[in-house]
Order: structure tokens, then C-alpha cells, then sequence
């Protein structure tokens, strides 16, 4: 007779491709949204290519804030559409493969997930956390899901509150069940950007498996 059992076994569990030879679960189809539908002015292109998510642009000044604005490359469009993306509830956080072309533009994050916080800014929704890629050769990125938070500042992108402040503000678990959209975004720092990513994982994650 089989019983099972969860085990914590520290495994990687693959979220996000861009290879074409990966499987439907986690392959998305990617589109640029930017701050042009907030009066902005900044450009982006985003494209599956070569086994990688190419994003380049510029994040610019908006006029109307004289603050910089953002780009983002969009899998799933939050409140208005989403996509099926694989379980990482059981994980302790995302593992990006990523290179930065740019010197080291200090604007990057990613986002998951349509949660708004009670009091939370109007444009910000999904938990956001900074992300810093290597520059100029391919690298790994671990980003602990404390590490995010669902109330941020929709001018800036800097969290006001953190998961480490208040859990209320950490990912909950029916996010991380299926997260429906994310974002790679450069967002609050001019500048021109050149990222290219290879995967997401989610690390850490548990394993439930069959015994005897």
C-alpha cells in the first residue's frame, strides 16, 4: 500500500522558459506595457528570441511627474486577463538566469500576482521585488519571496511596506498556486536598458512523494 509523504528535499521548480523545445506550463507569450498609458514617454521591445527574453529600451522622464517612469515585459495582463503558471507554493523563492548589457542600471524588479493591499496605491498591484542581474555574462539570481511585498509605490516602484515589516504584505499562498501574470520591469531609474533572461525557477520547494 502507497502512502505519501512531503518531503523538503531543497529542489528547483522550472516556472518560466524561452525555449521553444520547453513545455506548455511553462512557456508564456511576452508583450512590452509602458508608462505611455500613464502620459510618459518611455519605449521598449520585447521579444522570445534565441532561447531568451530580449529587453531593451528606455525608461524616460515622465513630464507630468519629472520622475522617471517605467518599461515592462508582460506575461498575462493582471486584472484583465491571466495565464496558468505552474505551483511554487512550496518553494522559498525565485531563482532568475538573466545577463545586464547595461553597466548595472539599478532599476530592474519583477512582479507577480493582481493583490492590492488594503491602502495600497491605485496602479500598483501584484507583489514586486528589486532584482539585480549580472552584468555582462549569464548569471544566477535568488530572490526569497520575503523579499516581496504588495504594497509599493506606483510613481516609483519602491516597496512602502515590507513582507519583513508585516506578513499581511507577503506573497500568500493562492498567488504562488498560480500567479497568473508577471512583470520584468526597469522602472524609476532613467536610463537605456539591455536585459536578457533564460529562465525562472522556483528554489527551495518541497516534493511530495510516494512510499511504500
Amino acid at each position: 500500500m502507497l502512502s505519501i509523504a512531503t518531503v523538503a528535499l531543497g529542489a528547483d521548480i522550472p516556472l518560466v522558459s524561452f525555449s521553444s523545445d520547453a513545455p506548455s506550463p511553462v512557456t508564456h507569450k511576452w508583450t512590452a506595457l509602458n508608462d505611455p498609458v500613464m502620459g510618459g514617454q518611455s519605449t521598449s521591445r520585447v521579444e522570445v528570441e534565441n532561447s531568451v527574453l530580449n529587453f531593451t529600451g528606455v525608461c524616460a522622464i515622465v513630464p507630468s511627474l519629472n520622475a522617471p517612469g517605467f518599461i515592462t515585459a508582460v506575461a498575462g495582463h493582471g486584472m484583465f486577463s491571466g495565464e496558468k503558471f505552474v505551483d511554487v507554493s512550496s518553494c522559498e523563492g525565485l531563482k532568475i538566469v538573466a545577463k545586464d548589457y547595461t553597466s548595472g542600471y539599478k532599476g530592474y524588479r519583477i512582479s507577480f500576482g493582481t493583490a492590492k493591499p488594503p491602502g495600497g496605491k491605485f496602479f500598483a498591484q501584484g507583489y514586486k521585488a528589486n532584482m539585480l542581474p549580472t552584468v555582462g555574462s549569464f548569471g544566477e539570481i535568488s530572490i526569497p519571496f520575503t523579499n516581496f511585498t504588495d504594497f509599493w509605490d506606483d510613481a516609483s516602484g519602491n516597496p512602502m511596506h515590507t513582507c519583513a515589516e508585516n506578513k499581511e504584505y507577503c506573497p500568500d499562498s493562492k498567488t504562488l498556486t498560480n500567479m497568473k501574470t508577471m512583470s520584468i520591469w526597469a522602472e524609476g531609474v532613467e536610463g537605456k536598458i539591455h536585459l536578457e533572461m533564460k529562465s525562472i525557477t522556483g528554489y527551495g520547494c518541497s516534493a511530495t512523494v510516494e512510499s511504500a
